[in-house]
């Protein structure tokens, strides 16, 4: 009985969530395959809106309206089926950037203790509606690069997908991975191959970080996903 009244305690907690976030934008249900588990995925069908309440409020930072979370990145579905090459049980993993989390669900489906991050609150909350199933597997943290610090140990694995599409964004990132990744450990970022990510190879060497490149490809008749493999070079 305590068990039943528990799992009823909880769906009411997921319900509430999930009309938390329909307040603000429609989702449409769905199922998705990650880490050999299959998961109900929740998709915004309406980004545009969040694209005109960031024009309607363009007074409030950036960081807090960014649309482009919602939409769903073929980077981030390569960077799941790379995991799968990774020995994942046990490890403790941070997402930067984490969108709606599909690339953070997938680690803590493969056994990974992961730490989602977004700057974004309500990309946040639809991550967490995601990732329910793996309960406290995953944490949620708002962590915008330039400016916030996680007040935790630091992480052998950061991952994080379609984040170098802005040459301007690459310093923020580089920042942030090297305050959160932990000596030896693994910086791995996916992108579909822009201009822009053969721009990040040159830069990140640069930066001090040594790197290799991985191709995964989709099976959809598009360009192979690549996925950029970091670490400090002095390590």
């Amino acid at each position: 009985m305590a068990d039943d009244c528990e799992a009823h305690s909880i769906e009411r907690c997921r319900l509430a969530l999930k009309a938390r976030i329909e307040q603000q934008v429609t989702l449409e249900e769905s199922r998705i395959r990650l880490g050999e588990r299959e998961f109900t995925w929740y998709r915004v069908t309406d980004p545009g809106r969040l694209l005109d309440a960031a024009v309607r409020n363009s007074d409030q930072p950036a960081e807090e309206l960014d649309p482009f979370w919602a939409a769903t990145w073929r980077a981030a579905q390569g960077l799941d089926q790379f995991l799968a090459r990774l020995s994942l049980q046990g490890q403790r993993v941070l997402e930067l950037g984490c969108g709606s989390g599909q690339a953070g669900t997938g680690a803590a489906a493969r056994g990974a203790q992961v730490t989602m991050t977004d700057a974004v609150g309500i990309a946040l909350m639809v991550a967490r509606l995601n990732a329910w199933p793996l309960g406290k597997r995953v944490e949620f943290r708002r962590l915008q690069w330039a400016c916030d610090r996680l007040d935790v140990a630091s992480f052998p694995i950061i991952i994080g997908s379609d984040l170098v599409y802005d040459p301007k964004l690459f310093s923020l990132i580089e920042l942030c991975a090297r305050h959160h990744l932990s000596p030896e450990g693994r910086l791995y970022l996916s992108e579909p191959q822009r201009h822009t990510g053969d721009h990040f190879a040159r830069w990140i060497r640069q930066a001090g970080w040594a790197s290799k490149e991985h191709e995964i490809d989709l099976q959809d008749d598009r360009v192979a996903i690549r996925v950029f493999e970091c670490w400090l070079a002095e390590a």
